[in-house]
């Protein structure tokens, strides 16, 4: 009977909104009724998972008493901190619905326009919210446009890498896992895996505007995780082009400095007993070959250990009808 019930409510539920509660939260039973209110309008059943990153000291009795009161609320709660990559893995695994929105603990856009993302599932996959920053301050807008410059060294063409809200198919985390910190680069990763990708301006809440700035720290880890997503996004497949490529510029430097030194022995009669250069020499060519070397193991265990998995989506099917039909 028990298994039944939970089956149905799988069946009825629409839409799952998952939120991580990391170091920046609002109060969370006002920021719920402010989200609620505006799914509401959707007509669709919706329900709500709050995960709490460790360590962070967040007030829960208003929400608490919310989802005690019957409220479609699950509260989980982790006992250090993790991340918000590992709240979200989290959200993911128990959500019901078959559509997935992910919003931060914060007011980051104007609630009532949230819904808006929904409506647009049906003609993608991921729908990705960009801030519209016109009344933001003055330094947010240079720093998100700084932001937004470094994210197109990952290939990234999207605005606003900066904010959380993104509505998503279930079936895309199927393909594509969540690991570290770069969900914030979902909208991305989902267009290389084939999926249908869409970006919606919406108005930027208020207190959004006036929040303070990040941590120094932050952008630290954002430039790594810029380099990193870059790299795997354009050698993932192929990395002998990328150590290959190193190696051979290592290795061309160099035949070209030992031509040098061996034109100054024949012409000039320098001897090279007491060059040092002669040294560096050596040094590119060993290092050259061990580049290009770990790019030929790094190819040869993806031949070997590939998971087979297509990295493409068919959009449409045409078949020829015969005319006998």
């Amino acid at each position: 009977m028990i298994a039944s019930a939970k089956l149905d409510l799988v069946e009825i539920v629409d839409l799952t909104v998952v939120v991580p509660v990391l170091k920046r939260f609002d109060d969370l039973a006002i920021l719920y009724e402010d989200y609620r209110h505006s799914l509401d309008t959707t007509g669709k059943r919706c329900e709500y998972i709050f995960v709490i990153d460790g360590g962070q000291d967040v007030p829960l009795a208003g929400l608490e008493r919310l989802a005690s009161s019957g409220e479609p609320i699950e509260i989980v709660r982790f006992n250090r901190e993790f991340g918000e990559a590992a709240c979200l893995r989290e959200g993911v695994s128990r959500a019901s619905g078959r559509h997935l929105l992910f919003l931060p603990a914060y007011a980051q856009v104007a609630p009532d326009a949230i819904a808006d993302l929904i409506g647009h599932l049906d003609d993608a996959d991921v729908v990705a919210a960009r801030r519209n920053r016109r009344a933001d301050a003055m330094f947010n807008r240079v720093r998100g446009w700084g932001f937004e410059r470094l994210t197109r060294f990952a290939g990234a063409r999207y605005d606003d890498p900066g904010c959380m809200v993104r509505a998503v198919h279930r079936s895309v985390f199927d393909e594509i896992p969540i690991q570290d910190d770069k969900q914030r680069f979902l909208p991305l990763l989902a267009e290389v895996h084939g999926f249908k990708v869409m970006q919606l301006t919406l108005p930027q809440a208020v207190s959004d505007a006036a929040r303070p700035q990040h941590r120094p720290g932050v952008y630290a880890d954002v430039m790594m995780d810029l380099m990193a997503v870059g790299f795997l996004l354009r050698f993932m497949q192929r990395p002998f082009r990328f150590f290959g490529s190193c190696g051979a510029v290592a290795v061309l430097c160099s035949l070209v400095l030992m031509g040098y030194l061996m034109f100054q022995r024949e012409v000039s009669n320098v001897p090279l007993a007491d060059r040092p250069m002669l040294v560096l020499v050596v040094l590119l060519m060993v290092l050259g070959i061990q580049i290009a070397a770990i790019g030929l193991i790094a190819e040869i265990i993806i031949f070997t250990r590939g998971d087979g998995k297509q990295h493409y989506r068919v959009e449409k099917v045409v078949e020829h009808v015969s005319g006998d039909a």
